[in-house]
């Protein structure tokens, strides 16, 4: 049982985070990160906080019922999360040419290129397992560009229109080591501009990937936001980030039907989202 899941008991069943359907033609990984006090994050975001506000029993009803609830409060962008389009501007513009300054208000968010406009993030799926297609760790200086995409895919299923690639640095096993994860000092692996063009080239619909930041950055103090630009700005393809790819590599999975949604935050630049990835039954 990896380190995010928990065993639950229904009904005498133990479920260890993936769920097997009753006819057994299919069975589903969660890539979310735990919600959780204390969770890493990117300094540039809110910390997600939680408080049981309502503690049972504390206010019963009659026949002995009682409920607790909760508050909540945390960054769009914080934890297992997508960037919608309007989370970056290049010269005052979003994805469309829209002058999204005329469009901001502090406590309405942006009324284009939000959460609101993405679609549930739905299709075929891809791993691009970067352990395994660099035959190591990765490193910073590691990119996932053009050519690296070629060969990943030249004896796999290639996305098409509509597919959703994600990409696995195998940095999420250091997601409870802060620094470490957030390449505090070194800089992160991941997608190069290349590598995004060949990607929105083939038509995907979202991409993501296991690290906080998505694409590649080499050096921690130069700021890397061309590849955000290239999918967000000039293509409105979204980005998720800190994705749980650990499971699925572990059991060798590199294609499935992936199902993830935004909730439907006004004037949103992120959300998060609890994706899942779906396999048949014989793998």
């Amino acid at each position: 049982m990896s380190q995010k899941t928990v065993a639950l008991n229904w009904g005498g069943s133990t479920w260890d985070g993936s769920i097997e359907w009753p006819q057994g033609s299919s069975r589903a990984y969660d890539l979310a990160v735990l919600l959780e006090t204390g969770m890493t994050r990117h300094a540039a975001h809110p910390p997600f906080s939680y408080a049981l506000v309502k503690k049972h029993h504390e206010h019963p009803y009659p026949g002995g019922i009682s409920s607790a609830m909760e508050m909540l409060t945390m960054g769009a962008h914080v934890g297992t999360h997508v960037d919608a389009p309007g989370h970056i501007s290049l010269d005052g513009c979003i994805f469309g040419g829209r002058v999204v300054g005329d469009y901001e208000s502090s406590y309405d968010g942006i009324s284009v290129g939000s959460v609101e406009e993405l679609p549930p993030l739905i299709g075929p799926g891809h791993l691009v397992d970067g352990e395994v297609l660099f035959g190591r760790e990765l490193t910073p200086a590691d990119g996932f560009g053009a050519d690296e995409l070629e060969s990943w895919f030249a004896h796999r299923t290639p996305p098409a229109p509509g597919s959703i690639v994600v990409f696995r640095t195998g940095y999420m096993k250091y997601w409870h080591d802060t620094d470490k994860y957030l390449g505090t000092g070194k800089g992160l692996p991941g997608v190069t501009l290349s590598g995004a063009k060949w990607l929105t080239d083939r038509g995907v619909r979202a991409v993501g990937s296991d690290t906080v930041n998505f694409e590649n950055k080499p050096q921690w103090t130069v700021p890397a936001l061309n590849v955000h630009v290239h999918m967000l700005v000039e293509n409105g393809t979204p980005i998720m980030e800190s994705l749980d790819l650990e499971a699925l590599a572990a059991d060798k999975i590199e294609d499935f039907f992936f199902v993830a949604s935004a909730l439907r935050i006004k004037g949103g630049t992120g959300s998060p989202i609890r994706p899942l990835a779906f396999v048949g039954g014989n793998k």
